[in-house]
């Protein structure tokens, strides 16, 4: 039943992908043209993702160390699977800051012309040495059962494992097998330990590049990178207990167990997040700044008031926390609220970006032109839903394909039958 439901999700994430790929095609053959943005309202829909991946690998990853540098041992199963998404997140995350790049094929020239000055620079940075981290330390806790696959698979697959196992061979006797777990976790504490501060660098940093913009009210504060990586952690929690929820191993005895934990930590991350913007609202409109309350209005009675009461404060608010309250004895509920946190951060992002464009910096400024490229009001084209739908779909399919091919929450026994 768990593979055909996973086949039905790759057909139609494979079908959503090939319908994004030839839209982001178009896209980089006719520029950004194909978008609505506008001179005054240069970031958009992407952009909002970029953020939004950013923090759903930051979040993960900063999970996982739960399990591998604090001994959270409950939650152990779920800890490759929390490297593994933070890894994909990343990958969308680049690929959607990537598309909104007047020039993307240039993107090496953050590299070739290093700018020590530069927020984004440092940024880039971090995410390569992240990258590193992520990758190394999920192939070192799998590395066992890759050699395991290797030797038990045949044709293709073992072909396959033996790539990704580079060479390593597993100890023969169970003495030994215990010495290198042993190892195994020192070793990915260690990796762990490094990855903390590369994870807040990789999202903090990304809420350092908008809290350093000045002539934007909304976003210039020195609490707006700690928003970032608190609602990272929401972001993440939701994810994991999502993921766990409906791909785990339901057959285990500690199922659900780990859900519920899982849960926990979500509605623990939650919580902070919500003092936060409490925080920031209550101290926006007690100043009475009227180029940051303009923005919040904007945010709760503009156009889009759906996005913040619909999405941030129902979906990635109410709906998980009542769920919690009534419904968290259902491994299948709570799944559903985790979900509901992920699909909710969306909105969170939006709010992040979008509204901060709405007000001119210069009075007045929005009625000196009188051009659609120079307004300050924005929806996303065609294109940019188009674009995003399927890049989003093209990381869920190889999030699947991969999923179903390497050791993430199953015993690496039940991989070679």
């Amino acid at each position: 039943m768990e593979n055909r439901r996973i086949n039905i999700f790759l057909f139609l994430t494979g079908v959503g992908g090939i319908i994004g790929i030839a839209a982001i095609i178009y896209r980089l053959i006719e520029g950004m043209k194909v978008t609505w943005l506008t001179s005054n309202f240069p970031w958009g829909m992407w952009i909002s993702y970029y953020i939004y991946f950013i923090g759903l690998s930051a979040g993960s990853f900063l999970f996982s160390t739960l399990i591998y540098v604090f001994g959270r041992k409950e939650l152990e199963k779920a800890g490759r699977l929390a490297l593994f998404s933070a890894l994909f997140a990343l990958v969308a995350g680049l690929l959607f800051i990537w598309m909104d790049l007047g020039h993307p094929w240039r993107f090496f020239y953050v590299f070739s012309h290093w700018n020590y000055t530069s927020v984004l620079a440092w940024e880039i940075l971090f995410y390569v040495c992240y990258i590193v981290v992520l990758i190394v330390e999920l192939w070192y806790l799998m590395r066992a059962d890759l050699a395991h696959l290797r030797d038990t698979s045949r044709y293709g697959r073992r072909a396959f494992y033996g790539t990704l196992a580079l060479g390593w061979k597993s100890p023969a006797t169970q003495e030994a097998r215990e010495d290198e777990r042993k190892r195994t976790m020192r070793v990915a504490a260690i990796l762990g330990a490094i990855g903390i501060p590369l994870a807040i660098g990789v999202h903090g940093g990304t809420g350092a590049v908008f809290a350093v913009v000045k002539a934007r009210p909304h976003w210039y504060s020195a609490i707006f990178p700690i928003i970032f990586l608190t609602s990272a952690l929401v972001s993440g929690a939701g994810l994991m207990t999502f993921l766990y929820a409906f791909l785990g191993d339901r057959k285990a005895a500690d199922y659900p167990l780990i859900v519920r934990s899982l849960a926990d930590w979500l509605i623990l991350f939650l919580g902070i997040d919500i003092i936060l913007v409490i925080a920031e609202f209550l101290i926006t409109w007690y100043g009475d700044i009227p180029e940051s309350t303009t923005i919040w209005g904007q945010m709760i009675f503009g156009p889009y008031w759906y996005v913040f009461w619909v999405g941030q404060i129902g979906l990635a608010m109410g709906v998980p926390i009542l769920i919690y309250l009534f419904g968290r004895t259902s491994t299948t509920w709570l799944g559903i609220g985790g979900l509901s946190v992920v699909l909710g951060i969306v909105a969170v992002r939006l709010n992040l970006v979008i509204p901060a464009f709405t007000v001119p910096p210069v009075p007045y400024l929005d009625e000196a032109f009188h051009d659609f490229r120079f307004a300050f009001r924005y929806f996303p084209s065609t294109t940019e839903w188009i674009t995003s739908l399927g890049l989003i779909s093209v990381i869920a399919f190889f999030f699947l394909l991969f999923y179903g091919l390497l050791p993430m929450v199953r015993n690496s026994e039940e991989y070679a039958r």
